[in-house]
């Protein structure tokens, strides 16, 4: 499997997701597995990309984060942290959703600690507006 076969993937995965935005999850899933066969962690920053809080559904989206946790903490987290500020600027609720739940599972909490100690200021900027929201929600979270 080539370079070029995986930059495919990831565009018959765009499109498909541009079909009523997110409106056909049987063709984002479809598409997703074909990108995910590759195995490849540079598709984590594309994927994040993708992600709208307009979607039709939120099911594609899960199924596009479910696809991003699959791969190693580490290797995920770090992308995820990457891709943060322009994240929680375009989609702020599954920017809060997916912090969330890196801060629900012990490892990637803990991988997360990690990776901020040495991280751009910019990136702990946007981990803080997150944070935010969440204390606004609720404290006790």
């Amino acid at each position: 499997m080539t370079a070029r076969a995986l930059e495919q993937a990831i565009k018959n995965l765009v499109k498909a997701a541009q079909i009523d935005n997110f409106g056909d999850v049987e063709a984002v899933d479809t598409a997703l597995v074909e990108v995910m066969i590759f195995n490849d962690p540079s598709v984590i920053r594309p994927l994040i990309r993708l992600i709208e809080d307009s979607a039709q559904y939120d099911e594609a989206i899960f199924s596009i984060i479910h696809s991003i946790e699959s791969f190693d903490d580490d290797v995920y987290i770090t992308e995820f942290l990457k891709e943060l500020p322009y994240f929680v600027n375009k989609s702020p609720k599954w920017a809060l959703i997916l912090l969330k739940r890196i801060l629900n599972s012990d490892s990637a909490r803990e991988v997360l600690t990690e990776k901020l100690y040495s991280t751009s200021s910019e990136i702990k900027s946007a981990v803080l507006c997150i944070v935010a929201i969440i204390n606004k929600e609720s404290s006790k979270f």
